[in-house]
């Protein structure tokens, strides 16, 4: 029977690499910890072969890819249901100490003391020793919390703690967006409902951010490593982002700058290409005009 005393845990596979997956499971199928994955397609033999042998673990699954979001939502409205009040979402990813979820859950309730609105804690994700990966990035708040808790814009996905009631009271995460800026949207939004968002900086979790490059390509910005696939969710999800009344103006204003830096170091590293250019035209129009879901059939992307 799973401890209620402590989170359960929770991760969205799609199409995951078995030696990661492993990296992330073995440290959490420990101690009767709970742990809900929602599986957005078909999966390998050996992967399901790993799946099968969690101690503890509750399978949700979907035929086909639904995205990141209602993954996410299903995860949590599953533990809400088995009475969980917390829960730590992971990717599939991230490389968790096998204590981070007690010692999450020891300092939130810490916090919870001085700050009843708390919504979200997630540790300081680093990246990986020696495999190129970029570092994620903060964007730090000014707040009364004391080193080492730090608030913060946006808390990231992985390794992050999420109140259950916040959950309600806030709202699901943004299904629609289907994959990208989910955390940033949902973190922004409990903000504007006079909750907040902190980072344990003392408490650090590997996460690989996007995809790996070589040794060469190691200071390669992020936005250049990943897909056109991702680069079309990102820029379409963002750029909804801004449109949104609940977000602060002055983020508005850095994020659009931020953007169009983007947009154009994307353009000239692929020399203005045909296909970029109506790649980006076309999820700059999605955002604008709030269509969402799975990327359009019709987009020609280099996956």
């Amino acid at each position: 029977m799973a401890q209620k005393n402590y989170p359960a845990a929770a991760v969205v596979l799609y199409k995951p690499d078995a030696k990661a997956l492993d990296q992330l499971l073995s440290p959490l199928d420990q101690n009767g910890r709970r742990l809900f994955i929602f599986v957005n397609g078909a999966l390998e033999a050996e992967i399901e072969a790993r799946l099968k042998a969690l101690t503890n673990g509750r399978l949700i699954r979907s035929a086909q890819n639904v995205g990141h979001g209602q993954g996410l939502n299903a995860s949590v409205e599953a533990a809400r249901e088995e009475g969980f009040e917390n829960i730590v979402l992971l990717d599939q990813d991230s490389t968790p100490e096998p204590d981070i979820i007690e010692r999450l859950s020891d300092r939130f309730a810490e916090l919870k003391r001085s700050y009843p609105q708390i919504a979200v804690l997630g540790p300081l994700l680093v990246a990986p020793s020696g495999e190129n990966f970029l570092p994620q990035k903060y964007l730090w708040r000014t707040s009364t919390l004391n080193e080492p808790d730090r608030a913060v814009d946006f808390v990231p996905t992985s390794g992050s703690l999420v109140s259950i009631q916040a959950w309600m009271d806030v709202g699901p995460f943004r299904s629609n967006y289907f994959i990208g800026s989910i955390d940033v949207e949902w973190s922004l939004r409990a903000w504007s409902r006079g909750f907040m968002c902190a980072v344990a900086c003392d408490l650090q979790m590997i996460h690989r951010w996007g995809p790996a490059v070589s040794a060469a390509e190691a200071h390669k910005p992020q936005i250049l490593r990943q897909a056109d696939m991702r680069n079309y969710y990102f820029f379409r999800n963002a750029v909804d982002c801004l449109k949104l009344s609940y977000i602060p103006l002055r983020w508005r204003l850095r994020y659009a700058t931020i953007l169009v830096g983007q947009i154009g170091l994307l353009m000239c590293s692929r020399r203005f290409s045909p296909p970029l250019r109506a790649l980006l035209r076309r999820a700059i129009a999605d955002g604008w005009n709030g269509r969402f879901g799975p990327i359009p059939s019709d987009i020609t992307i280099d996956s």
